[in-house]
């Protein structure tokens, strides 16, 4: 940013003392090398206050792990990298066998519980059994129709199916795998349609002049000679810095502790649909405020000079 105005700056001047033949000496060389501390500085000073901008920005998305809640053996995966997935649409099946069998075993116990229910209370209301005896065998039908309706359930969760639309990152997972439910060994990860967003990280000097509503101007790596318009959503109202967890430590003030940035949400108004643009793409962000207006043209050059650099960094880098 500096170097963009340095270089505009020298090649006004140069301009200035070829066009209106300004001699060189020791007095104008100072006067054109102290205006352009004193201006530039100026220009950098209501840009960064009033006009911030930051190279701190990504786009997001949430991802699930995705976890079997039953343990066996992984006989079908029905999804490939890129595949765009429906709600409910089955991602990998896990061997159905020994669940079913499960279930048929607990079926006919319930049956024969059930039948010895049913005799125990006829030999009761004779007035031959005991009233214990019904008792036991209602508790037993209970448990039997409680541990029937589990292995049923776990039967119905050997289907691994998507909780939305989205697109699972990354699949490993082959038929063959031990499928194990624990919560540290996830075999894929969901990525949701529904959940992309522009974080931007801005210093803590301008956060009065960010407001929701603000416009705000975007340009992407991925994208040279791009320019996007955009709005503020919101701000966070909390840094990682300020994060309290309940334990027995005290706050303490030794040591360097950085500042922290300050998280904005940014919306993008333009259509990003015909591009490609995963995320984890790296954007520029500048957001305008309401004060000092002829101050954010120069940002918007700046701004579109930097979307154009991107075409040369890409060759060289």
């Amino acid at each position: 940013m500096v170097e963009l105005l340095i270089i505009m700056y020298s090649m006004l001047m140069f301009l200035v003392f070829k066009v209106f033949n300004v001699p060189v000496n020791k007095w104008s060389s100072t006067t054109a090398v102290l205006g352009g501390v004193i201006s530039i500085g100026f220009l950098l000073l209501m840009m960064g206050m009033y006009h911030p901008f930051t190279k701190e920005a990504r786009i997001y998305t949430l991802t699930t792990p995705v976890l079997p809640t039953v343990t066996g053996r992984v006989i079908e995966v029905n999804v490939k990298v890129g595949d765009r997935i429906e709600t409910d649409g089955l991602l990998f099946r896990i061997d159905p066998e020994p669940f079913q069998h499960k279930v048929d075993r607990l079926e006919a116990d319930l049956r024969l519980a059930q039948s010895n229910l049913e005799d125990a209370t006829t030999i009761f209301e004779r007035g031959v059994g005991r009233e214990k005896d019904v008792e036991f065998a209602q508790a037993t039908a209970d448990s039997l129709a409680a541990q029937l309706a589990n292995a049923r359930f776990e039967l119905s969760e050997t289907e691994v199916r998507a909780e939305g639309e989205g697109y699972v990152a990354q699949v490993r997972l082959r038929p063959g795998a031990l499928a194990v439910s624990m919560p540290f060994s996830p075999l894929m990860t969901f990525v949701h349609d529904e959940d992309r967003f522009l974080l931007a990280g801005f210093q803590q000097n301008p956060l009065q002049n960010i407001k929701p509503d603000f416009d705000a101007e975007v340009i992407f790596v991925a994208l040279p000679g791009k320019v996007f318009a955009a709005s503020v959503v919101g701000v966070s109202d909390i840094m990682a810095q300020g994060q309290l967890l309940p334990d027995g430590k005290l706050i303490k003030f030794e040591g360097v502790t950085k500042p922290g940035r300050v998280m904005v949400e940014i919306e993008l108004q333009d259509d990003l649909s015909g591009y490609q643009l995963p995320a984890g793409s790296k954007a520029y962000v500048a957001v305008y405020s309401e004060t000092w207006k002829p101050v954010a043209m120069i940002r918007k050059v700046l701004l579109r000079i930097m979307s154009w650099e991107n075409y040369l960094f890409s060759f060289l880098s």
